[in-house]
């Protein structure tokens, strides 16, 4: 989500943070409602979690990832053509890290703050060669994997069980409509647990920065030819068939369980390839330009998201009840009117409400 000048944008990283914010909507969209085990959903619901996994789940974080790391090559790059001190970016963490922790007191499924934290270590490689943070990348990458497999392993030997269950304090309190005991539950429950998380996830995070920082060095000066990018994209596509199929088989004996969470993350990896270059080409044939807007006001259209959210969660008086299907109707229409209020906004300013007070934030009085 790092923003740069208008007039120095590259657009195809607009469009591809427009389009992965559309995908974590889509994956944010359960948690919203109120995350529920498999068994408690109607057959339909259970279709539409089994596409999500298959599609959505841990593929767009894995693209929003690598997107912030290009950002903060192209952030880097500009503090040292205009000769400011690299401290900069870390004023854009810390105000970014306050708006994750605010954000945290509303909706648990917050990614801002870990962002953040992870952000600062990202300062580290600032003056590495980019073979070395490949190197840490995949060091990290492995990190992740070995964690995931321990988890795989362990179902596999101590039997798969579900790791989803209904947080029924926070049903409680959106079926009484007490507003006040859902934010305090998050500010006293939820954010440590978050906190907590990040300190687990950190590695695997800051590998995608690496990777992002390091694609956005290595075709900054050659860009990758279509033929590149094809191939590429038949390959990941291919390497993504046999967690498919372990997604598949999965949904057929523990829909939610550790085994189904190991494929779905190691789907993620390979198929996040695959949506990046296939947006790649469709970009360079001059289509999804409609994209640019949201990936544009990514900070402020991830926010709103929450929002709506919560108010549609508060009106109906429903947590953990509310159809998928149902939350998916809302998800198209809302971005939807996000794609449009977006491209229009930009039309008149140059960032939107979020972005500006992060600027705003990071530069100071001299806004540059």
């Amino acid at each position: 989500m790092q923003e740069i000048n208008k007039n120095e944008r590259i657009q195809y990283l607009d469009i591809l943070r427009g389009f992965a914010l559309c995908g974590i909507l889509f994956v944010n969209m359960p948690s919203f409602l109120g995350d529920r085990p498999n068994a408690m959903m109607g057959d339909v619901d259970q279709a539409i979690r089994l596409v999500f996994d298959l599609f959505i789940q841990t593929k767009f974080y894995t693209l929003f990832s690598v997107l912030f790391g290009a950002g903060f090559y192209l952030f880097i790059q500009r503090l040292q053509q205009k000769g400011l001190p690299k401290t900069i970016f870390a004023r854009r963490l810390g105000i970014l890290l306050v708006i994750g922790l605010l954000h945290l007191c509303i909706w648990q499924g917050d990614i801002l703050h870990t962002y953040a934290l992870t952000g600062f270590i990202l300062l580290l490689f600032i003056k590495t060669k980019p073979i070395t943070k490949l190197l840490f990348a995949a060091a990290f990458q492995i990190y992740a994997l070995l964690l995931y497999l321990l988890i795989f392993f362990g179902a596999r030997q101590l039997g798969d069980t579900p790791v989803v269950e209904l947080d029924k304090t926070l049903q409680s309190f959106v079926a009484s409509r007490d507003l006040l005991g859902f934010l305090s539950h998050h500010a006293t429950v939820q954010l440590p647990e978050a906190l907590m998380n990040s300190g687990v996830i950190w590695p695997e995070i800051l590998s995608l920065f690496l990777i992002g920082a390091y694609l956005m060095e290595r075709f900054s000066a050659a860009p990758p030819t279509n033929r590149f990018l094809w191939w590429t994209l038949g390959i990941s596509l291919l390497l993504t068939l046999p967690s498919f199929a372990g997604i598949i088989q999965a949904h057929a004996d523990v829909p939610d369980g550790s085994i189904n969470l190991f494929y779905v993350w190691l789907s993620g990896r390979t198929l996040a390839i695959t949506y990046a270059c296939a947006v790649a080409l469709l970009v360079r044939a001059g289509r999804m330009q409609w994209f640019a807007g949201l990936g544009r006001m990514a900070l402020t259209n991830y926010l709103m998201h929450t929002v709506v959210f919560t108010v549609f969660v508060f009106f109906s008086g429903q947590h953990g009840t509310t159809p998928l299907w149902q939350g998916l109707l809302l998800v198209f229409l809302l971005l939807i009117a996000q794609g449009v209020a977006s491209n229009r906004y930009l039309q008149s300013h140059p960032q939107g409400p979020m972005e500006k007070l992060w600027r705003k934030g990071t530069y100071g009085k001299k806004n540059r």
